[in-house]
């Protein structure tokens, strides 16, 4: 079966095509920018990338079926084509949830931050445990190298994006995935281009726990009153919260580059490890929280976070010249920017941080 994938390159999009060509699938895709290193994965996969929204693109040769990205608009001419010639189509998140996550232990990383990292580490917490978990995560770890694989055991982690699924489907991407482990890592107003206000983004987080069954786990930031009010209008499964309340972090450098962690105020261990900032350490929470509801014991997987290297271009450090440090960082929120500067400036002390 032959899938064309228009919008191939964005993160989401190229780990789906990734997945597809590793369950047997003939993928060809569509981007108007091919850029690594998401061309480069989809290259190195055999995948073949069409430079531009050309309609010949879905003539020669014909897909069985176009799998369309959520940057794709009307007036599109792939887009154009696609729906005056009939073909067959759906949305990414909507072929996920019915070629790959099917029978899946589905572990979902949803927030306004932090999605791409505690997907990250929750993915590696498994693996090193000897789990073999399949995931889709929006980013490059740099533990596995690759974005998506479809894993050797049930275990699946996806970074639930709460951006819409495509133009035809404005509903949430989330909320096709149907987890066993949800986990909340926090809720601010993010995506204004789609979303007109707060109580919008909590309408779909709302969507996305009503979908969750009621023998799963919710794990939510107990510190974030727009989560809490979130819960609030209706939790049909039991929960679990971190920061505040069961899962806990205490006695932190003032970098959080270590930091002890208790749960349901008993020591689980202590850890040591290369990255920064309290976001960091708040993901760290969430993801021992979600692999402890996996089987992976706390104490085992605060030692394999010692190993977490962390996705690129999450305060990624690009080399050293001169005894000048250059970072790279995907700086998408003023949250997240705020905390990542103030990780580094513990950490740096008073030597002077350049940001461009």
């Amino acid at each position: 079966m032959l899938l064309h994938i228009l919008g191939v390159c964005g993160t989401f999009m190229a780990g789906l095509a990734l997945l597809a060509r590793e369950a047997g699938f003939e993928v060809i895709g569509s981007d108007s920018n091919p850029y690594p290193p998401m061309s480069t994965q989809l290259t190195a996969a055999g995948i073949t990338v069409c430079e531009g929204y050309s309609a010949a693109h879905l003539q020669s040769p014909q897909p069985d079926l176009v799998i369309v990205g959520n940057a794709m608009t009307r007036g599109n001419p792939a887009v154009e084509y696609l729906l005056n010639s009939g073909l067959p189509y759906t949305s990414g998140p909507q072929w996920l949830a019915e070629h790959i996550l099917p029978q899946r232990w589905v572990l979902a990383v949803a927030g306004t931050h932090g999605k791409t990292s505690a997907s990250s580490m929750l993915a590696w917490l498994l693996e090193d445990a000897g789990l073999q978990p399949g995931f889709l995560i929006g980013g490059l770890p740099a533990n596995f190298n690759c974005s998506a694989r479809l894993g050797q055991t049930p275990f699946f982690v996806v970074e639930a994006d709460e951006y819409d699924s495509a133009f035809f489907d404005k509903r949430s991407k989330f909320v096709h995935y149907r987890p066993r482990t949800l986990v909340l890592n926090n809720l601010e107003y993010d995506h204004a281009d789609i979303f007109p206000d707060l109580a919008a983004i909590q309408r779909q987080f709302h969507h996305l726990v009503r979908t969750v069954p009621s023998e799963a786990l919710i794990i939510s930031n107990g510190s974030d009153a727009n989560l809490d009010a979130v819960l609030q209008q209706g939790c049909w499964t039991p929960t679990e919260t971190i920061v505040q309340g069961d899962w806990q972090a205490f006695d932190a450098s003032p970098d959080f580059s270590q930091f002890s962690v208790s749960w349901q105020g008993r020591m689980q261990g202590r850890l040591t490890w290369p990255l920064l900032g309290q976001h960091n350490c708040h993901n760290a929470l969430a993801a021992l929280a979600a692999a402890r509801h996996a089987g992976v014991p706390a104490a085992q997987a605060i030692q394999s976070l010692s190993q977490f290297q962390n996705v690129k271009r999450r305060l990624e450090l690009r080399g050293e010249v001169g005894g000048v440090r250059v970072y790279d960082d995907f700086a998408h929120h003023p949250t997240a920017i705020a905390s990542t500067l103030a990780g580094l400036r513990q950490h740096v002390g008073k030597q002077r941080i350049l940001a461009v």
